[in-house]
């Protein structure tokens, strides 16, 4: 039978010590207070089966019995030698909120790894973390599996209400912000280009997208929206030549893209047709990552920073008080920030004779 939860009273009666000196001990809390003191309380509160809500994870670490290390996955088909662009930003901030505070980011995996033997090495090493954070949106099916692990999980770029913790990014901000934007500069015949590895974040940014316009009175043509499987420069190129390919009047000229490797292979497309980038298109993108700004035409964008994203998902399974909430699980939601690059501009018509060469090379 499991031994009976003692309280702080009892801890303090048997040793013989004051209950405030008991409290401070167990909340971590070293100042002061001499080593065997200290050393004696948690021996023997953590032997006789004491572990209130919001304990301390430092002071667990002092008996040895905690680890220094937050393990993550990555979701399918991401693996550690290919992170997106996105999670090696997430990855960032996670490891340095960990690394000042001599914590370790530990990598268990991919969603694919999940099976078999990838199954018994990850077994033996989650006995050295003391929490998961999950980069990317996975199938209920693992993230079930993570849970059965019996470590406290954060969700990034991704939810599971009533199941874990979650941080993510103001989608709708982010797409009332870039609309705005467009909107300021004369724009009113808009695209969105859409990739479903994105899962439901392509949705959210969908949705926002659609919010936001409604709020100026513009209704987004459904007939320009243009989403493929997946969300890299490739696709973008091609959602590009899809777009063009139908000629639509009149031509949307605010593109507005999932993420910004998407929104690179739009805007080298559509410079191979001949049209100019903040001039007679403007692309924008959901994203504040490096590929926004590493190449020219640098890309106008809206999003969290997402090193913060990182940040938030190691303060969930660190701090005190993330931890203070007890078994509540918080759904986080970081404020987005506009960024203007080059990439979006007043709009110029197109001319006729440039629109009908276009439409042709493109079919």
């Amino acid at each position: 039978m499991p031994k009976k939860k003692i309280s702080q009273q009892e801890i303090a009666r048997k040793l013989g010590v004051s209950q405030s000196l008991v409290s401070i001990v167990l909340n971590g809390r070293r100042d002061g207070i001499s080593s065997e003191s200290y050393e004696r309380i948690w021996d023997y509160a953590l032997k006789n089966g004491y572990s209130p809500k919001g304990m301390r994870i430092d002071a667990f670490e002092e008996q040895g019995r905690n680890q220094r290390n937050i393990g993550y996955f990555l979701r399918a088909p991401l693996r550690l030698a290919t992170k997106s662009n996105f999670f090696s930003h997430v990855h960032q901030g996670m490891y340095d909120y960990l690394e000042e505070r001599g914590i370790h980011a530990l990598f268990l995996g991919s969603e694919m790894d999940f099976e078999g033997p990838h199954l018994e090495r990850i077994n033996r090493k989650v006995e050295d973390v003391r929490g998961i954070v999950i980069m990317g949106e996975v199938a209920p099916r693992f993230l079930g599996a993570v849970r059965r692990l019996g470590k406290p999980v954060v969700y990034v770029s991704a939810r599971a209400p009533g199941i874990c913790h979650s941080v993510n990014s103001n989608e709708f901000e982010s797409a009332a912000q870039l609309v705005s934007h467009l909107v300021e500069l004369g724009h009113s015949e808009f695209a969105f280009l859409g990739g479903m590895c994105a899962r439901s974040r392509n949705e959210e940014r969908l949705d926002g997208l659609r919010a936001a316009l409604a709020e100026h009175a513009i209704e987004f043509n459904e007939s320009r929206r243009v989403e493929l499987e997946d969300a890299e420069r490739n696709e973008g190129s091609a959602m590009a030549d899809i777009l063009l390919g139908r000629n639509p009047d009149p031509m949307p000229t605010a593109w507005v893209c999932v993420n910004g490797l998407l929104a690179r292979g739009a805007i080298v497309r559509l410079l191979q047709a001949g049209i100019e980038v903040g001039r007679h298109v403007s692309v924008v993108a959901f994203d504040q990552t490096r590929v926004c700004e590493e190449e020219d035409p640098k890309i106008t964008s809206a999003a969290s920073v997402p090193e913060d994203l990182g940040r938030m998902a190691a303060r969930l399974l660190v701090d005190d008080s993330a931890e203070s909430a007890g078994n509540c699980l918080q759904d986080v939601i970081l404020p987005s920030a506009l960024t203007v690059r080059e990439t979006s501009g007043p709009p110029v018509a197109l001319p006729k004779a440039a629109r009908t060469r276009t439409a042709v090379r493109t079919r």
